[in-house]
């Protein structure tokens, strides 16, 4: 008797351990996008006649329609460095539009010139692709070079 209950006591811990040790190896696969991430895009458009070659183009669904952009630059500022650009780009890479933006400021993306480029700062909600726009401002923001006169 005492037998079967040692027996059955480290059948369970070994299925315990097993649970723990799965779990955590699916969760490696992915990191966690759950929350909101405070999302950084450098977008500039493309004119009419502009071939894409190489570059990367991303479109971003404002109400009912989409626009195309050419993107020069992308970074996540996430302090930990968990999630990185890659990561968020292969999610929405094979949607279309890429993301759907909102948020007081997105007309002013539907009113740029061809060879206007913006930096967009806002957050991005990975469940369901929503780029809640918080500021636009023009040029590449923060990495612009600085003029000296």
């Amino acid at each position: 008797m005492k037998q079967t209950l040692a027996m059955g006591a480290r059948f369970t811990i070994i299925v315990a351990l097993a649970a723990i040790i799965g779990a955590t190896a699916a969760r490696a696969q992915l990191p966690p996008m759950g929350l909101p991430l405070n999302t950084t895009l450098v977008i500039a458009k493309p004119a009419p006649d502009e071939l894409y070659g190489n570059k990367q183009v991303i479109t971003l669904g404002v109400g009912t329609k989409e626009y195309k952009f050419l993107l020069t630059d992308a970074y996540v500022d996430d302090p930990g460095g968990r999630i990185q650009w890659p990561d968020i780009w292969q999610q929405v890479r094979v949607h279309q539009p890429n993301f759907v933006m909102q948020g007081p400021n997105v007309s002013m993306i539907e009113h740029l010139n061809p060879g206007d480029q913006v930096t967009v700062k806002g957050m991005y909600a990975p469940l369901d692709r929503t780029f809640e726009v918080m500021f636009i401002q023009p040029g590449k923001g923060e990495f612009q070079p600085k003029k000296t006169y």
